[in-house]
């Protein structure tokens, strides 16, 4: 599998628009890897990972061909990760595009989509071409064929109430496990995990915070990421093969790029950067 990450900070990006801090500063005078947009990636040119606010400046900067990519996975309903209210406001181009997403967070543009169809029966509202959206709830610890790719999220420690998401992503012989954002694994996720006996090839694990200042519960840091890597190679998830990588980076980590890859390569972990593209 190839993955494209065209955006790999936490919600504020970096640098956060009002910030003074160091690592905003730096990324504003020496750019390149420095520079972060809101979390957004894409499988072998066909499977999407989120629909943030940036998808715009990933199209015009970054080569982000939306186009190719109709189907998308979304981890849950923040603005970082799924901006509903931007849908609808694109109808030209393709005719269809899917959005699995955990039911909970799908709501939203399910009623947007009831709205504007209701507008278009009234006549409030003049249907000028096709396109079209579908909403595919995803429930916690099923199993989903999507474009042939087996897909089962997993119940992430982030917001409940938005049945936020982690994704266990399979094709062929390959296996990776989309970490954000989230805290500590719950201890059912762990459970499934090991139950389902599965190898991942690849783990991408958020990192929004300092390393040991866990500010909150509901993301983590470089240890909180190495602990969660450790849980998995104890029960045969992980092994010596498996790329395991961060993303989600907020300046809460208070590093720039290069200081935060040389504090994950202590943990044996690498960094993900805006326009890093993978095979595994």
């Amino acid at each position: 599998m190839k993955i494209k990450f065209y955006g790999t900070s936490a919600g504020g990006g970096i640098p956060e628009i009002f910030c003074y801090c160091r690592v905003c500063e730096y990324a504003r005078q020496h750019g390149g890897k420095d520079i972060r947009t809101r979390s957004q990636a894409v499988i072998d040119d066909c499977l999407g990972v989120e629909y943030p606010v940036d998808t715009f400046a990933h199209t015009a900067y970054r080569g982000l061909d939306m186009r190719k990519v109709r189907n998308i996975l979304i981890t849950h309903a923040h603005h970082d990760h799924f901006l509903t209210a931007d849908i609808l406001s694109r109808p030209q181009g393709i005719d269809r595009v899917n959005f699995y997403v955990p039911e909970a967070s799908g709501r939203a543009l399910k009623a947007s989509i009831e709205k504007q169809e209701e507008a278009y029966r009234n006549g409030t509202r003049k249907k000028t071409c096709d396109f079209s959206v579908s909403v595919h709830d995803l429930k916690h610890y099923q199993t989903y064929d999507i474009i042939g790719y087996q897909v089962t999220p997993l119940r992430a420690h982030h917001q409940d109430a938005l049945d936020s998401s982690l994704y266990i992503i399979r094709k062929d012989d390959k296996c990776i496990l989309w970490g954000f954002d989230t805290g500590r694994f719950y201890e059912d996720v762990l459970e499934y995990i090991k139950a389902s006996g599965v190898r991942f090839d690849f783990v991408v694990l958020d990192c929004t915070l300092k390393e040991n200042e866990q500010i909150t519960e509901l993301h983590m840091d470089l240890t909180w990421c190495r602990e969660m890597a450790d849980k998995l190679t104890e029960m045969g998830a992980v092994d010596e093969r498996t790329r395991i990588m961060v993303s989600h980076i907020g300046h809460l980590v208070e590093k720039t790029h290069e200081e935060l890859c040389e504090a994950a390569a202590r943990y044996g972990m690498e960094v993900a950067y805006d326009g890093l593209e993978i095979e595994i």
